[in-house]
């Protein structure tokens, strides 16, 4: 554990400058034997690139990062300037908290000096005080006994208590569902922890808190809805506030006993199993990009709306990356990039950076600096999962900064087979990493709890984490093993270590080949009965996956991808060249394209879409295509002229009624006719209950129906899917759902058409059997889903799966079904 001495504080100095405050705090540490003189120049280096005054008075000048092997024993030294130092940007520092850290035994003066940033009346003491064992027992966390009492924090009007049941305490999921729930009220609202007070609406205020499990949370409020919103909150604490622990459950403990338990004759460098696994390859060390801007500016206004468009951008770039892992990995994983949205529309983080900006700082400088001292507050955290935050703070920060700087040297991802080594990875590095070429991760910083470890093990990716600063530090090529299992990466690994880390991933490639080697035999049951078994794709490149995962076709071509990403809408000729495209990779297979649907929670701001108070409720799917025909009729006709390529199946979403059904088969019917083309099967999404009672009507119009089991689960149930409190309630497997299903497919039966689904629900095993069971013939799934869903239908047989769809829906609940498993 890091100590304070009192040799290591100063008080009562003067400085002329920045310099000569850090040459003294180089001094105190030098003299104690803590590190090399030559730091101090690493320490200025530092300054030239990053901001390191925190507020209140207080910096905490550091050095880069390459030079830590100057650092003989990890300290901190403390100089008192009690009249202040000019720290650059208009900025005083009267304490100057000078770290020079080989890891992360620091970090316990950061979460300490966060409660001094916060209270002026302490901060001020510390820059005056006469006696050094105050500065000493404040930044080590005993207090002496004579400390000047603050003011106790204060509740608003209203309140209750809670206690924090979640595992993981107050960490960024739970609490970006509180943050998300608060905003929709009209009122202040604030969490108090002891003496510590978080605006509601603010997830960095509300990750400072540090509530952990048990905690004692008092929530107030005061405003024209407090009332309304002190009850949601009740409710949701007492629903657990979406706590799921697949997002942190299946990360290890802690840092395993390597030396102990691996026994690799190479040098191994311990670290943390983040995600499991062996890979054996070189060394690559990713760089991510640079990003400088300038720091004053002359036009307030103009840098406002600078920053402004930035994070709107940003907002856009987030909702891309949550679509693109949703699909991929699901909805928890995908939650990541929800919580850096609300990074981006931080109240706190926002106001600081405009009242920089108003104080003539660029956008840039005022956005760094915001993020930076609140990415400083958060990794001084005690806790491991909050601490872990400040990565994806700062990940955001990057991406906002992207926007307003010039952006140098550019991200290095590797182009052949590697084991990645960085500092540490943001979730969006991670997202665009080539599962193909990156063999393994390796990370000198971050936990099994950071959401690059959760994302990792999404990817698949063997993983290992905290490995220290000499991973950064070894050359491209090396010879390397990582176990992501046991949690190390062993350098110049020897024909022994080589032969067990191959057999060990032999052994567990075989047992994926074992679930994946039947996957192009059709899905044909026991007892000679057929489902098809297809895919739901976004993309060209997803076409091909879909075929070589052993997709029967394509289910749910989800045409939003199209529109996305840009400022204007696609051509037709844009259109007909992807549709193209797809239809040659499916190679005579067929192919179900959905039209445009958008609303609800998919916007698209160049579209104009309507504000609506309930957007699900709103204009959305059909309704959106049938207002805006020009899109509609451009895309109908891209799709028609695409069909001349191979099979197509055209689908409409979130139809709600026959007037609806009748006018957009009108359209498409007069655009076939302009553009010549054959006929196509029509068909139309099941996603409301109006839709599966008029099931009759509408299944003598069309072709085919395709249960949406997601949106028809939120309708059914009244359960928005992106609740934070209700979501995992939202289960597709209820009775209530099941029976709705069965209504449509007998519907569909007597009317003589096909039913298919492509919700969550067809993904599942067990899903898939009651799907099956019920009456549907295609179930079109995510396509990593595609192997194991087949196997499961061909180990069945139709009669078993009929007879375990009849006793679902007499259940009384979605865990009375779920145990039928």
């Amino acid at each position: 554990m890091l100590t304070l001495t009192n040799d290591l504080v100063a008080i009562g100095q003067t400085a002329t400058d920045k310099a000569d405050a850090i040459a003294q705090a180089v001094d105190l540490l030098t003299a104690a034997g803590k590190i090399d003189p030559r730091y101090g120049a690493s320490m200025m280096g530092r300054e030239q690139v990053a901001n390191t005054f925190l507020g209140n008075g207080i910096a905490i000048p550091h050095g880069l990062p390459k030079d830590r092997d100057l650092i003989h024993d990890t300290a901190i030294a403390v100089v008192q300037i009690p009249a202040g130092v000019d720290w650059g940007s208009g900025d005083r520092a009267r304490l100057v908290v000078a770290i020079a850290a080989r890891s992360d035994e620091h970090l316990a003066v950061l979460t300490n000096l966060t409660d001094v940033l916060g209270d002026d009346a302490v901060a001020d003491k510390l820059a005056t005080t006469t006696d050094v064992a105050e500065i000493v027992a404040r930044l080590t966390g005993q207090a002496p006994a004579n400390d000047t009492a603050t003011a106790p924090a204060t509740d608003l009007g209203d309140s209750f208590t809670v206690t924090i049941a979640g595992p993981h305490g107050l960490h960024a999921r739970p609490a970006t569902a509180l943050v998300s729930l608060a905003k929709g009220y009209d009122a202040d609202i604030r969490l108090r922890h002891g003496d510590k007070v978080g605006n509601a609406k603010s997830l960095i205020s509300l990750l400072r808190l540090g509530a952990d499990q048990g905690a004692e949370v008092t929530v107030s409020a005061e405003g024209p809805q407090a009332p309304e919103a002190l009850d949601a909150l009740r409710a949701a604490f007492a629903q657990g506030l979406e706590d799921e622990q697949d997002s942190v459950d299946d990360a290890p403990a802690g840092p395993a006993p390597v030396a102990a338990a691996l026994d690799w004759e190479g040098k191994t460098l311990p670290g943390i199993s983040s995600s499991p696994g062996y890979a054996l390859a070189p060394v690559f060390q990713f760089l991510r990009e640079d990003v400088s801007f300038a720091t004053d500016a002359d036009d307030p206004s103009t840098e406002q709306a600078r920053l402004d468009a930035a994070l709107q951008t940003a907002w856009r770039q987030l909702e891309a990356l949550y679509e693109d892992v949703w699909k991929k990995s699901g909805p928890a994983k995908a939650q990541i990039f929800r919580a850096h949205q609300e990074f981006l529309g931080d109240p706190e983080m926002i106001e600081a950076a405009a009242a920089l900006i108003s104080q003539g700082r660029s956008a840039g400088f005022a956005w760094n600096t915001a993020v930076s001292e609140r990415a400083d507050m958060l990794s001084g955290m005690p806790d491991a999962t909050l601490a872990a935050r400040a990565a994806d703070l700062r990940d955001v920060g990057l991406r906002v900064l992207k926007q307003l700087g010039e952006v140098t040297g550019g991200a290095r991802l590797p182009d052949q087979p590697c084991i990645l080594v960085a500092d540490d990875l943001t979730p969006s590095d991670t997202a665009q990493l080539d599962k193909a070429l990156v063999k393994g991760l390796c990370t000198a910083s971050g936990g099994p709890t950071s959401h690059t470890s959760i994302i990792a093990r999404a990817l698949d990716i063997p993983a290992v984490v905290g490995a220290g600063p000499a991973v950064l530090d070894l050359a491209n090529g090396t010879a390397a093993l990582l176990d992501g299992t046991g949690g190390g990466l062993v350098l110049d690994p020897t024909a022994a270590d080589t032969r067990h880390a191959e057999a060990a991933m032999n052994d567990l490639v075989a047992q994926r080949e074992t679930e994946a080697r039947d996957r192009f035999k059709p899905a044909i049951t026991t007892d000679g009965a057929r489902v098809e078994v297809v895919a739901n794709i976004s993309d060209v490149a997803e076409a091909t996956a879909a075929i070589d995962a052993g997709g029967e076709g394509v289910g749910l071509l989800r045409t939003e991808f199209l529109f996305v990403n840009r400022d204007h809408a696609p051509t037709e000729d844009e259109q007909v060249a992807i549709y193209s495209a797809m239809l040659d990779a499916m190679n005579g297979l067929p192919i179900i394209i959905r039209t445009l649907d958008v609303g609800g929670d998919k916007e698209i701001p160049y579209l104009r879409m309507p504000v609506e108070e309930n957007p699900f409720l709103g204009t959305r799917g059909i309704r959106f295509c049938l207002t805006h025909e020009a899109i509609f009729r451009t895309q109908l006709r891209a799709i028609f002229r695409a069909s001349a390529r191979g099979p197509v199946r055209i689908m409409f979403p979130m139809v709600a009624m026959t007037d609806e059904l009748d006018d957009a088969l009108r359209i498409a019917e007069e655009v076939r006719a302009e553009v010549g083309a054959e006929h196509a099967e029509m068909g139309i999404m099941i996603e409301v209950p109006s839709a599966v009672m008029m099931a009759p009507e509408l299944a003598r119009r069309v072709d085919f129906f395709s249960i949406g089991t997601n949106d028809l689960t939120q309708y059914a149930l009244a359960m928005d899917r992106m609740h934070p409190t209700l979501a995992r309630k939202a289960d597709g497997l209820h009775p209530a759902v099941l029976r709705l299903i069965d209504q449509t497919v007998k519907a569909a039966a007597r009317a003589g058409i096909w039913v298919g689904a492509c919700g969550g629900v067809a993904g599942d095993p067990l899903g898939a059997r009651i799907l099956a069971g019920l009456g549907l013939v295609e179930l079109s799934v995510s396509i990593p889903s595609i192997p194991s869903v087949k196997a499961e239908l061909r180990a069945t047989s139709m009669e078993d799966n009929r007879a375990l769809a009849g006793r679902a829906l007499g259940c009384a609940d979605a865990a009375a079904v779920r145990a039928l498993a």
